[in-house]
C-alpha cells in the first residue's frame, strides 16, 4: 500500500509531493551530514545539564549549573533566529534602495524575535525567579518552532530542516522542564 504523496519512480527512488505540489527526491531533503552530528552535538549541554539539575539537585543544590543552562538555552533560542537572518542576507538584492520583499522582511522579524525573548527569558531567570526563566525559554522554543513549521510548509525552509529542529526542540524543551521541576533551594546567584 503505497502512502499519500509518496510516489515511486522506475528507478525506486521515492519522491515526495509537498503542499505547493513541488516534486522533491528524499535525497534533496536531507541536510549535510554536519549540520545533523552538530545539531545533535549542540543537545549534549541541554541533556547533561538539565539531567543533573534534576538528578542531583534532588540532593543538593546546584545555583551555577541552573544559571549555566539558562544562559545556554537563551544562546540557543537567539541562534534560531539567526538562522532566519541568514537566509534573508543570502539573497544579493536584500541591500537595496528598493527595499525587500515580504517573505524577507517575515525573515528578518523571525530572526529577531527569538533573540529578544531569550534576553527577557535570561533576565526574568536571573531576577525573578530560574523556574520562570526556563519556562519562558520553553514558550520561545516551542513558539519559533510552530512559526518556523509553517513557514516551512510554505517552502521558505530547507526541506530537511523541520525533521532535525523537532528533535532539537523536543530535546531542549525536555531539558529546561527537567531543570524547572527540580527542587530549587532558596539560594542567591
Amino acid at each position: 500500500m503505497r502512502e499519500p504523496g509518496v510516489a515511486h519512480n522506475r528507478s525506486g527512488r521515492i519522491t515526495v509531493s509537498s503542499q505547493n505540489q513541488n516534486i522533491r527526491s528524499i535525497d534533496d531533503m536531507r541536510l549535510p551530514f554536519l549540520a545533523l552530528i552538530l545539531g545533535l552535538a549542540g543537545l549534549i549541554p541541554f541533556l547533561t545539564l538539565g539531567g543533573w539539575i534534576f538528578l542531583a539537585g534532588l540532593f543538593s543544590p546546584l545555583p551555577h549549573l541552573t544559571v549555566i543552562l539558562l544562559a545556554y538555552g537563551a544562546c540557543i533560542l537567539s541562534f534560531l533566529g539567526a538562522v532566519h537572518w541568514g537566509l534573508a542576507m543570502e539573497r544579493p538584492d536584500i541591500i537595496t534602495v528598493q527595499g525587500t520583499a515580504d517573505r524577507d522582511r517575515q525573515r528578518l522579524l523571525l530572526g529577531v524575535c527569538p533573540a529578544l525573548w531569550a534576553w527577557l527569558s535570561l533576565c526574568v531567570g536571573l531576577l525573578g525567579g530560574l523556574r520562570a526563566g526556563y519556562l519562558l525559554e520553553v514558550t520561545g522554543f516551542i513558539s519559533t518552532f510552530a512559526v518556523e513549521r509553517v513557514a516551512w510548509k510554505h517552502g521558505a525552509l530547507p526541506p530537511g530542516y523541520m525533521p532535525l529542529r523537532g528533535v532539537l526542540t523536543a530535546g531542549a524543551v525536555i531539558s529546561l522542564l527537567m531543570a524547572a521541576l527540580a527542587p530549587l533551594q532558596n539560594y542567591t546567584l
